[in-house]
Order: structure tokens, then C-alpha cells, then sequence
């Protein structure tokens, strides 16, 4: 993606020298980030191979002027995932980084790096919630022939408990690729899809597959499969699986090429599991594509009472670009009465093929989406109930990895 300005080549030279000053994943210097704000956004800077600088800082206010992140010092650098639970935004990493870090706020209103955990052996994959008192992390890796759960307390930021199952048991196909985590009651749901770790090929689309963990035990169970659609979610994205209020589990399937897919052969759409159960509900069938004439969704955001932010894929599959998370249009589905509400103001766009950063209802009414355009990243301030979007702040770089309200 490209530098959208002249701050941002500026920005980008700044964070070019720190990385030549860095011996870790964070900055030399431990005090904590300069701004104050309820508002929390991870803008990220593209380096070499992915290797990636991820500032964290608050804003007072997301709909004025510019937001910017010369100055401050909260710093990740790799190919990171970032996920708020609760009072804390955990930040997992990728290519080679084998740590979790945990931001939070201090007594003052700064944003401290409160945890750092070294003892994993590969990449942390993602971070959900478990309860009220714990939260899971997953490794699933092409190069491990292990899925690897831990189970970790929230407050103290320690591992609690570690359980081992051989992909073997997940899958007799070459190594699935992770593409979403839920706990509903006392499961655990792991959804995956088939891709070829040396050409990114996905040859199996012919079913949705996920796997089942007893909670908090973490002990596999079973795999569940549905040949109504194919795989669950997709490259990056984090958006194979979500869950409402009542604890029921909505599975998405895709396959599309714009998100990692080098084929489809099912019907895209919604699959449901319910709460305390097992298994797919046969009832249950969200067609997306029949009620926006043909087009898709890879991106999930549950914003409550059954609603969900979405990035519908105006482009059928047959006509999306590979890996070009495009082109998007910005609504809000219902998956109580399965329906689709288009956001209007804002225009048709692109994604930047992994996980939608968008803050959920905070004033009962808005959220916050950062949107790419062609001249910049800019915030949109949706009304949930006009169904209509405001255009905000510009974002100075290249693209956003969360926002979160703390």
C-alpha cells in the first residue's frame, strides 16, 4: 500500500532509525505513551518482508484533523493481530515472533505494556476471550504438527494451562490454516481451512470444518463438518466465527479469492451452531449471496442484539481480484431477521486483507470505522440507527490494525 502523505514519509523515515535502535519487540525506552484519550488506535507503518511498526496511542477525539503518532513510544514490531478484551488489548504476533504483549492503561490514563510471555514456540495465532477470569490463545503453525491452547488469567497475565492435539486429529489434509476462535459455554470452537503452506493454494473447499474443544479443560472433542458451504473464514481476516448474546456461534463461509482462496466450490453463507450444542444447526442458513444478488462478505464484527458490521464484496467471486480484499462496501447485517442494511456516506473501498478495525457501539449509537481511500485513511463516525456515516479524522499510516475504546 502506498504512503498516502508527506507526514507519513516523515513518520516512516522516524521509525526507520528507531528500529535500527531496538534490541526487542518494544521500545528501549519504557515510559509510557505521550497522549491521553478514550480513543485507542494501532497504525501501522509497512517495513521490509512484513517486518511492520505498530504504534499504539490514544486520542481525546477521532473526527478532527489529523491523528498522527510522531512522538509516541508505544511500539510493536513484526506482523501483528490485536484484540481487546475486557480493559486490555492483547497484541499477538506473528513471522517469527513468539511473544504475547499486553496494553493497558495505568492509574493516569497512559498507556502502559503491562505483560510480555515468552514461553511459546510459535506464533500466537489469537487471543479470545474465555470468561470473566481468563482468556485463550491458540499456535497453530504449518511448521508444528501440534494445535496448541493455553489458557491464561486476565489479571495476573499468566499461563494456566497448556493443552496439546496432533493436527492429525484435526485434519488428514496438508497443515489447516486458523481463521477464527469462540468459547461458547463449556466449548471451545476452532475453525480452519485447507491451504498449501508452500504455494497458499487452497485445494479443499467442499466443506466447512471446526474443530471442538471442551472449556476450560481444552481437550479436543471432535471436528464438526457441513457440506451446505465450503471452509470457514479466511487469510487474516479473524472473522471465521462469532457469537451473540444468547451463545449461539455463527460460522462464515466464503471462499473467497480476494481473501486468500484460490477456488470456491459451495455457495457462500451463514452457518449456526446453538448454544450448548455440537453440531451445525440444519435449520439455519444466512444465504448472503441471495440477498445481495450474488455478492459475499469476509469480514465480521458482532455489535450486539444479533447485529454485525460487515465488508460486503460488491465484485462476485468470480470477478475479485486474488488477495485483493476488494472491492468493499460498508453495511450492517441482522442474523435474527437475515437481513443486510447498507451504511450510506461511505464510498466504495478497499480493505487491507486481515482483520476489520472498527470500534464497537460506545455512545449506544456510533461506531468507528477506518476506511482506505484513494488520497488516505480517514475514520467514519457510523449511526447505527440512520444507518449513515460521518467522515472524521485522517489516520497517518498505511493502514489500521485496531480500534478499540478503553
Amino acid at each position: 500500500m502506498k504512503l498516502f502523505n508527506i507526514k507519513t514519509k516523515m513518520l516512516q523515515l522516524l521509525m526507520a532509525l528507531s528500529i535500527v535502535a531496538l534490541v526487542s519487540a518494544c521500545s528501549d525506552d519504557d515510559s509510557p505513551a505521550k497522549s491521553k484519550g478514550d480513543f485507542i488506535i494501532t497504525g501501522g507503518i509497512n517495513g521490509e518482508n512484513f517486518n511492520n511498526s505498530y504504534y499504539t496511542v490514544a486520542f481525546e477525539d477521532l473526527m478532527n484533523e489529523s491523528l498522527s503518532f510522531i512522538g509516541d513510544d508505544m511500539l510493536q514490531m513484526g506482523y501483528f493481530s490485536y484484540n481487546k478484551i475486557d480493559d486490555k488489548i492483547y497484541c499477538a504476533g506473528g513471522l517469527g515472533a513468539t511473544s504475547l504483549y499486553v496494553i493497558e492503561k495505568d492509574s493516569e490514563g497512559n498507556l502502559t505494556e503491562t505483560g510480555s510471555f515468552t514461553t511459546f514456540n510459535n506464533s500466537i495465532q489469537d487471543v479470545v476471550k474465555g470468561d470473566n477470569s481468563n482468556v485463550v490463545a491458540i499456535e497453530m503453525s504449518s511448521s508444528s504438527d501440534i494445535v496448541r491452547l493455553h489458557l491464561i488469567n486476565s489479571a495476573s497475565l499468566s499461563v494456566s494451562k497448556t493443552a496439546d492435539t496432533p493436527i492429525a486429529s484435526i485434519s488428514s489434509e496438508v497443515a489447516p490454516a486458523y481463521s477464527g476462535m469462540v468459547v461458547s459455554g463449556n466449548y471451545l470452537f476452532v475453525s480452519f481451512y485447507i491451504s498449501d503452506p508452500n504455494t497458499f493454494g487452497t485445494p479443499s473447499t467442499d466443506k466447512a470444518e471446526i474443530a471442538v474443544f471442551n472449556y476450560p479443560e481444552l481437550d479436543f472433542v471432535k471436528v464438526i463438518e457441513d457440506t451446505r458451504v465450503g471452509p470457514i473464514g479466511g487469510f487474516g481476516t479473524m472473522a471465521g466465527l462469532i457469537k451473540d448474546e444468547s451463545g449461539d456461534v455463527y460460522a462464515l463461509s466464503h471462499s473467497n479469492p480476494a481473501n486468500g482462496f484460490s477456488q470456491s466450490t459451495k455457495p457462500s453463507g451463514i452457518l449456526r451452531i446453538n448454544s450448548g450444542e455440537t453440531e451445525f444447526d440444519a435449520d439455519f442458513f444466512f444465504d448472503i449471496e441471495d440477498i445481495t444478488g450474488g455478492q459475499n462478505t469476509a469480514h465480521l464484527v458482532y455489535l450486539g442484539d444479533g447485529k454485525v458490521l460487515t465488508e460486503i464484496n460488491t465484485a462476485a467471486r468470480s470477478e475479485q481480484a486474488a488477495w485483493s480484499d476488494s472491492p468493499l462496501k460498508t453495511a450492517i447485517m441482522d442474523l435474527h431477521d437475515e437481513s443486510i442494511q447498507y451504511i450510506d456516506g461511505i464510498p466504495v473501498h478497499s480493505g487491507i486483507g486481515r482483520k476489520l478495525a472498527a470500534v464497537s457501539i460506545i455512545d449506544g449509537k456510533n461506531i468507528y470505522l477506518s476506511v482506505p481511500e484513494e488520497d488516505g485513511i480517514f475514520i467514519y463516525q457510523i449511526n447505527t440507527n440512520s444507518y449513515t456515516a460521518v467522515k472524521g479524522a485522517e489516520i497517518e499510516a498505511n493502514f489500521v490494525a485496531g480500534i478499540y475504546q478503553l
